[in-house]
């Protein structure tokens, strides 16, 4: 669960580009073409050879077992694409980051943290459908934050960046009320 201060709002939450999803669950789906094969190898070799019904059964076991782990890889998949999420606030960058089916990793630092962010878009399909990755560069840990796939790099870049500006003025801003003073002049 992500908790966010007081006067913090949520300014945007962007996912992954459909394509990376899409992608991936091609990879899989072309996994359907074993059991297909595996079914048309049997009714091809019935004509030469007498199948038994044991051996039918064994085809469409193994068929069977073949269409659970694909529903399952895409299962996967879609928790994946799901569950990765950058979310900028007006205070903080929130990376979520879905591993598997029982594991997250959760980033967050201040946009006043931050020290650069670079856009890159490489390839003739991210060109035409716009997506690429966003590097952060922060201070402190000399961590790097990659998000892949990252839909409209360019214009999450100057977003992020907006925010960090403004971020940036309001972490310069200092309140002195009347007790800070106080206590100033007492030491």
């Amino acid at each position: 669960m992500i908790r966010l201060e007081k006067d913090e709002k949520i300014l945007f939450i962007i996912r992954k580009h459909w394509f990376v999803f899409f992608v991936d669950i091609i990879s899989v789906a072309l996994l359907l073409l074993i059991p297909v094969t595996m079914i048309a190898s049997l009714h091809y070799l019935k004509q030469f050879i007498d199948i038994s019904g044991n051996d039918v059964a064994l085809v469409a076991t193994a068929s069977s077992v073949v269409l659970l782990f694909i529903w399952t890889s895409i299962f996967i998949i879609w928790t994946d694409y799901y569950l990765d999420i950058l979310i900028l606030t007006n205070k903080h960058i929130i990376d979520v980051e879905q591993k598997g089916l029982f594991s997250r990793e959760l980033s967050m630092f201040r946009l006043d943290k931050i020290q650069d962010i670079t856009s890159e878009v490489n390839g003739l399909i991210p060109t035409l459908l716009k997506f690429g990755t966003i590097h952060i560069q922060t201070a402190g840990d000399d961590r790097e934050f990659l998000v892949r796939g990252m839909p409209k790099p360019f214009e999450v870049r100057h977003r992020i960046s907006k925010q960090q500006s403004i971020a940036l003025k309001e972490s310069r801003v200092v309140d002195i009320s009347d007790d800070s003073l106080k206590k100033i002049a007492r030491s």
